[in-house]
Parts: C-alpha cells; structure tokens; sequence
C-alpha cells in the first residue's frame, strides 16, 4: 500500500491554470482520457467512509484501486491490482470489509475524465508533482453531471509544495474545491436521496426485496474466498444465500420484468447445485459420525471407516470441482450480473407502489403454493418425494417471510420462525432419506469385503428418525399455514 497525497481545486468553465515555472520546470502537456467504475454499497457506505473501490482504464496506473483515508482530506493510502482482473479481487476488498460488513459492492457510478496532465519536475530532473486539469464527467443513476477542476498530486516533492501551488492558485483565483473526492462530488444528490427515502410499509415494494437481496449477494462476496479455501460454514452460508436469492427473485417476479430475472435465476441454480454437492457430503459426513457413536459403533470398525472414508473422498473431490467451476467467466459474469442487477434493478411500475399494497398479496400466492404441495403429499403420505416438494414450496414462503421482517416487523418475523421450523423438519426428512440411499449403496459396493451390520443399523436408524421428523415437519406445517392465514399474507 502506497500513501498518496494530493488536493482539488474547483475550475470555473473556461478558467485555466496559471504558469507554475517559479515552483519547477513544467514538462509537457500529456492529454489522457480515463473511464473509471467505482464501486460502493447500495446504501454508499464506503463513499461516507471516504473510502474508495474504483476499476480505471487510462494513464499509468489504470487497474483496480482501493483507497484509504489518511491524516486528512489530502492524505491517503492506496493499493492497486490489475486492470485486467474480472471483479473487485479479495485483496483489495478485504480492506473496506469491516466498512461494508454483509453489504455488497456494486457499481455505483461511471467517471469519465479527459485530463491535461503535466510534470512539475525540480532542479535535479525527477517529478516533483503533477499538475492536471480535469473536464470530468459522471453517470449515476441515469443522471449526468459534469464539471473542471484541477488537482495537484505530490510524487517526490514536499508537502509544502502543494501550499506553493495552492497559493499560486489562489492569486488566480483558484480555490480548493469543497468536496475532495470526486466520488464524493458525484454521489452527494444519491446520497441525499437515499437519505430521504421512505422505508417500511409505505416504502417502494422494489426497495423492500431488494435491501434483503442486496444482504445474500454481500454474503456470497465475503464468503467468497472462504469457500475457495473450504474455510467452515462458508460453503453453506454461500449455498443458502444463493437459494434465498433465487427463491426470493421468483417469488416476487412480478415486480421485475420477466427478461431480467429468468436468466438471473438459471445461473443461480447453477451455481447453488455446485454450492450443494460438497456442502451435502459434509452434512452426510457429519451426521452418520455422529449416528455411528450414536449406535456403538466403534472407530477402527470396517464398515464405520469405510463410510467415512467414503465421504471424506466425495467431499475432497466435490470442492475441488466446486472451486473449478469458480474459477470460470460463466462464475464471474453470474457476480457481475448480481451486481448489475442491485445497482440498476429491472423494475416495473408495481415496485414503486407501496410495499403494504404489493407484497403480501404475493406472499399469499407463495402460501397457496405450499397448501396445494401439502395437498398432494396428505394424499400420497407415504411419498416422500411429494413431501420434498412441499418443503421446497415451504421454504419459498420463509425466505420471503424474512424478506419482509424489516418493512413490516414482529409479525413476518413471528412467521419466519414458524416456517423455518417446517423447513428444518422436513430438512431431517430429506436428510435421512439420503442418508439411505447412500449407506444402501456404500454396502452393496462393500459386499463381501466388509460385515454390512453396521449398514443395516444405521439404515434403521435413519429411517426411524425420518418418520419423527415428517410427524414433527407435518403438524409444524397445519400450525403455519393456519398462522399465515390469519396474518392475512404478511
């Protein structure tokens, strides 16, 4: 990390900068046209931080920049990576983490500047300082603003050269710009409205979804390099945030255009299934080494080494295909394709009406989807696949239930818990119905080489425990839709 030390100074239209030949020997005027990305949270928290993400292409340090603030306004430290990397890479997120917490970083605005740049150098030859003069121009939003101005950035000159300039500038009549940053300069109108904008009930239907989608994706970055490393409980937290991303994007679809959230929700599926397979494994891992001390099976037992040997190689080989597949333009276009899609989501007329006349009508819906799922189950009780469905259909409602606890409070929180409750348990029901499957297999590949008795008792014991499991997960159902419906969908 670098420190860099520079000043702005507001130009007027048509205004240009003094001579500066007291203060060194003024190379020549170099133009450079740089276009530049930066990078915030939907609620621009980096930008209140005065912290900076930026992607810049032009001049000699175009890449990724991330820029921290200093002693003062004119004083920060900066660190760079390739122009050529395909997102904000870890390193440089890593340093506005704690700023961000579980927000995402998304694009925020879009800079252009056509800069007159020139070398102040000093008696022994080597740049001082340099001198630029900026025609800058910004898209936040769909809105344009632009202006001049210039800045002076110190390279191995004093500091109380920049005073020298500033005074110079200022017989001139040439002022130090109020706002130093020019990110800061862009977003002061978004900002302002984000702080003016309503919330709860009486807010937007759009911005109530898409503060609860803003939060998954900001998870799936963070645990990003965690899951690459197969750090602990990243893998799952990833995997579950990709599920309520495309549960929620289906559930309330209505208040997006139909083109903007299919194909989202495609590669979302995609890349939950790649989540799944490690993160299924190591849940079947963990829970049949739980059940073998459970049953008395002891370690050094064939058939208890063989299972867990099993697992722990489908794991290995799971994450290390899991991790291949992030490694892909597809993985890195799904991010940028979230990260597009919270910065300029793909709204009808429906997201801007109040979220209180909008969203629980389609909360309802997601309900009635469960009830005709529970329908089909009761009547094939013995099906278990009928009773997945109905926990997938279940877990559509809970995620959306949790999407709505900050707009419209205790009671979407009340009924999140009680959906979750039907989720876990017909989650044991899917488990062990796994479970079985797997150790039926295991021990038929083993026939021979090992005794199956400890197959057979732990294939026993799965299934008792999935039949609790649908008894608990069936009643937890009557009770939340019964609640749900006396909510009247939210």
């Amino acid at each position: 990390m670098t420190a860099e030390i520079e000043r702005k100074f507001a130009l007027a239209d048509g205004q240009a900068l003094p001579g500066l030949e007291h203060l060194g020997d003024p190379g020549e005027v170099v133009e450079l046209q740089l276009a530049a990305t930066y990078f915030d949270s939907p609620h621009f928290v980096l930008t209140r931080a005065h912290q900076v993400v930026r992607h810049r292409v032009g001049g000699v340090d175009e890449g990724w920049h991330v820029k921290l603030p200093g002693n003062d306004a004119e004083h920060r430290h900066e660190m760079q990576a390739p122009v050529d990397l395909p997102r904000p890479p870890e390193a440089l997120r890593s340093l506005v983490a704690a700023t961000l917490v579980d927000q995402p970083l998304i694009p925020v605005a879009q800079l252009s500047t056509q800069r007159r740049q020139t070398e102040l150098r000093g008696p022994a030859g080597d740049v001082s300082a340099l001198v630029c003069e900026d025609a800058v121009r910004v898209v936040v939003g769909g809105a344009v603003h632009a202006w001049r101005e210039a800045e002076v950035e110190l390279v191995n000159g004093p500091e109380s050269l920049i005073d020298a300039v500033a005074g110079t500038f200022a017989d001139a009549g040439i002022r130090p710009a109020l706002l130093q940053s020019k990110i800061g300069r862009a977003l002061q109108e978004a900002m302002a409205a984000e702080d003016s904008a309503v919330r709860g009930p009486g807010g937007p239907a759009g911005s109530v979804i898409a503060e609860y989608l803003a939060v998954q994706v900001g998870t799936l970055q963070s645990k990003e390099a965690d899951s690459r490393r197969d750090a602990p409980d990243s893998v799952h937290r990833s995997r579950v945030a990709t599920r309520r991303l495309r549960s929620v994007l289906q559930t309330f679809a209505p208040l997006y255009t139909r083109g903007g959230v299919r194909a989202l929700r495609t590669e979302l599926r995609w890349h939950a299934g790649e989540l799944g397979v490690p993160r299924d494994a190591e849940v079947l891992r963990d829970r049949l080494e739980e059940a073998l001390d459970q049953a008395g099976i002891p370690e050094g037992e064939p058939g208890r080494e063989l299972m867990l040997a099993t697992l722990v190689a489908t794991h290995a080989q799971a994450h290390a295909e899991m991790v291949a597949t992030m490694n892909t333009p597809r993985y890195d276009e799904l991010h940028r394709s979230l990260a597009s899609f919270l910065a300029e989501p793909p709204y009808r007329a429906k997201a801007a009406r109040p979220a209180e006349e909008v969203l629980p009508s389609l909360l309802r819906r997601a309900r009635d989807r469960v009830a005709l799922a529970r329908d089909v189950a009761v009547a094939n009780p013995e099906d278990l696949h009928a009773w997945h469905e109905c926990r997938k259909e279940a877990k559509a409602v809970r995620y959306a239930c949790e999407a709505l606890t900050p707009a419209f409070g205790p009671d979407a929180r009340a009924h999140a818990k009680s959906w979750t409750r039907v989720t876990e348990a017909f989650g044991e029901v899917q488990d062990s119905a796994v479970a079985c499957e797997l150790l039926a297999g295991i021990a038929h590949q083993a026939a021979g080489a090992v005794a199956t008795g400890s197959f057979e008792v732990l294939i026993a014991q799965e299934r008792a425990r999935a039949s609790e499991a649908l008894v608990r997960g069936r009643a937890a159902l009557d009770d939340a839709l019964a609640a749900t419906e006396v909510l009247g969908g939210c």
